[in-house]
């Protein structure tokens, strides 16, 4: 179920809690619903998801783990 504004009917940017399944707006920093921690769980999954692209803007790759470039090598 999609959340929206009471004012306006807007929709509201959402997911779901892991615990509880309903559904909190992404600023939320605990679920309305069942009061589980959100904000660790969205902070490791931008972590995860946040690449950093290679410095060399000919390059098509991306800093790996070890701090190098996975397709020339080179350090940022």
């Amino acid at each position: 179920m999609e959340l929206t504004c009471e004012d306006c009917g807007a929709p509201i940017p959402s997911d779901s809690c892991d615990k509880c399944n309903n559904q909190a707006p992404l600023w939320a920093k605990f679920c309305p619903h069942c009061g589980n921690d959100l904000a660790t769980r969205r902070s490791v999954a931008k972590s995860k998801s946040a690449r950093q692209l290679c410095s060399d803007e000919s390059c098509i790759g991306i800093i790996g783990p070890d701090g190098v470039c996975t397709e020339c090598g080179r350090r940022p």
